[in-house]
């Protein structure tokens, strides 16, 4: 417990300081990917690790909301309303697609997140709105009270403290009566309905809660990045987002910021060997699969494990 706590402080006390010290510009870069990236897997481990769900559609609604957001900035609404409303309507999409999902299950349910995610891609790379399948140029970065973000260090504390609040958000649910509720039904619905609860209503609110997150951290994106197309809202985003889930530790909120950072620089470093990248990365992803089941969150309890063979 001890060294849980002091590694979780030691784990903060980096994220904060390290850019700060080093002033890398290229590694801020990277700290601002991956705690994005952080926002949307610690709502996919919602539904995925603790409602026992599967969902590969969550890029679209990352990207929906980087759009709306986009557009109504560029339209002149300010930086915050932009991303409430983003997020809120993004949110009651959600909520309505998981409404109609959701009567599936399994596999079932895995190739209805895919039909959806392609729905609202089509849709976006067909309007004229969106900028077609060339995307949106040009969106503004965001300014909070006349003060303009446009330092990535600035931004990147942005971004964190807005992880840091999420993370907080779904650790209150995950530890409330509601947490208990989901965790019944990823272990056994049909269980967890005869002890009462009202399984199709929390799977509709956990899959919410999750797209809300994505979209939030679809709208974070966009304003950094000040550019969007379609292609951030297709399967092989939403795969990276579940595998990085998965990495990290399915069901661990923890995990989903360990495997967040450790997938994004795991990218980024496995391009240095060429054509030969995707063999090194699926070569580390499967030794992580093999030896750290639960993901790279459980690393401390394997070291145990092993010394006391």
């Amino acid at each position: 417990m001890l060294l849980k706590k002091y590694g979780n402080l030691a784990a903060i006390a980096a994220l904060v300081l390290v850019p700060l010290i080093l002033n890398d510009p290229f590694l801020t870069h990277m700290g601002i990917r991956a705690t994005t990236a952080a926002i949307v897997v610690m709502g996919l481990t919602l539904f995925i690790g603790y409602t026992g769900q599967i969902s590969l559609g969550h890029a679209a609604f990352f990207g929906l909301a980087a759009y709306i957001s986009g557009i109504l900035m560029k339209s002149g609404f300010p930086f915050l309303g932009s991303v409430a409303i983003a997020t809120i309507s993004v949110g009651i999409l959600g909520c309505i697609v998981g409404l109609i999902v959701l009567r599936t299950s399994g596999h079932y349910l895995a190739l209805a997140s895919i039909a959806v995610g392609v729905i609202l891609q089509t849709l976006v790379k067909n309007s004229s709105i969106t900028g077609g399948p060339s995307g949106l140029t040009a969106v503004p970065s965001p300014s909070l009270f006349g003060w303009t973000l446009n330092s990535d260090l600035m931004y990147y504390y942005m971004v964190l403290l807005c992880m840091v609040v999420g993370f907080i958000i779904l650790r209150r649910i995950t530890d409330s009566r509601t947490g208990d509720a989901l965790r019944s039904i990823a272990n056994n619905e049909l269980a967890a309905q005869s002890l009462g609860i009202p399984v199709f209503k929390y799977k509709v609110l956990s899959f919410t809660v999750s797209t809300m997150f994505a979209a939030f951290a679809g709208t974070l994106f966009v304003h950094y990045d000040g550019f969007i197309d379609p292609d951030r809202m297709g399967l092989p985003i939403s795969i990276f987002f579940f595998v990085m889930a998965f990495i990290g530790g399915i069901g661990n909120l923890y995990g989903s910021i360990i495997g967040a950072f450790a997938i994004t620089i795991l990218e980024e470093y496995a391009q240095g060997f060429g054509n030969y990248n995707v063999l090194v990365y699926g070569l580390l992803l499967a030794i992580v699969i093999l030896f750290l089941p639960k993901g790279l969150s459980d690393l401390p309890n394997a070291i145990g494990r092993w010394r006391t063979r």
